[in-house]
């Protein structure tokens, strides 16, 4: 069965497409079938994965219920190498996001569209990935409706916390389910060794409120991580050996585990 992970923060600069880029392509290299969704209006992702000049975008599938939702399917590109696993539905930068998300107000069944579409290619792929904004949108419902679990990293600081918080009540509002219903995964990142006091408030309030939900995994700050940000690469691309690189592998595979 395909899971789909929504990964998502109503707080900005947590890490969303870090955690979308990199996830994705250590499960592309496990051998798992992953498709990659771009919903962010900043379009980081399809810039990662070399797509950010493809003909077609999620927003054509999603406005013409009759488009050929593989038409907007492309493979990553990692490297300048064309990923045999690894796909991607681009997104678009600024102002065509926000355009998209008003045009779906008026359209019938626009909480939905995702989740129908991506019934048609979802046996393809053992892992769908929805990278998204921290804000409320038709596009976030979309995501919130498709997905079959949820994926949130957060930093070890109250509004980070608080943003895991919201939506999660956000999200047993539009399903009307409540959270015991909810599979999600709350995952540390951009995570300080050296504040102290943050990490140790993190750690406190993680183990009080999700314990079972918490990933073993966590996502210590890297300079790595801003090296592969300028390139547009996986880290383990960037240095295959160094120890930031092991961090998306380990959460790759512990997602898996937990499947």
């Amino acid at each position: 069965m395909t899971r789909i992970c929504m990964i998502g923060c109503r707080k900005g600069g947590v890490t969303k497409t870090t955690t979308t880029v990199n996830l994705g392509y250590e499960l592309s290299k496990l051998g798992k079938n992953v498709l990659i969704i771009d919903f962010d209006g900043q379009g980081d992702t399809t810039k990662y994965y070399g797509q950010d000049d493809s003909e077609f975008y999620i927003g054509d599938a999603l406005i013409d219920r009759k488009f050929d939702f593989n038409k907007a399917i492309y493979p990553a590109i990692v490297n300048g190498i064309e990923q045999e696993k690894l796909h991607i539905i681009p997104g678009r930068r600024g102002d065509i996001m926000t355009k998209l998300d008003m045009d779906m107000i008026s359209l019938p069944r626009r909480e939905e569209r995702l989740k129908l579409h991506l019934a048609k290619v979802a046996p393809s792929y053992e892992f769908i990935l929805i990278d998204t904004t921290p804000g409320t949108s038709v596009l976030g419902l979309n995501a919130v409706m498709a997905a079959t679990e949820y994926i949130f990293p957060t930093e070890f600081k109250e509004h980070s916390l608080d943003g895991v918080e919201t939506l999660l009540e956000h999200i047993q509002d539009v399903r009307f389910i409540e959270e015991d219903e909810i599979k999600f995964l709350v995952v540390p990142s951009k995570i300080s060794r050296t504040a102290k006091r943050a990490l140790s408030y993190g750690k406190e309030y993680l183990a009080e409120r999700w314990p079972k939900n918490t990933s073993k995994t966590v996502i210590w700050e890297r300079s790595l991580f801003t090296e592969a940000e300028f390139e547009h690469e996986p880290a383990s691309v960037i240095k295959a050996g160094h120890v930031a690189a092991s961090y998306y592998k380990d959460l790759a595979k512990e997602l898996i585990k937990n499947g």
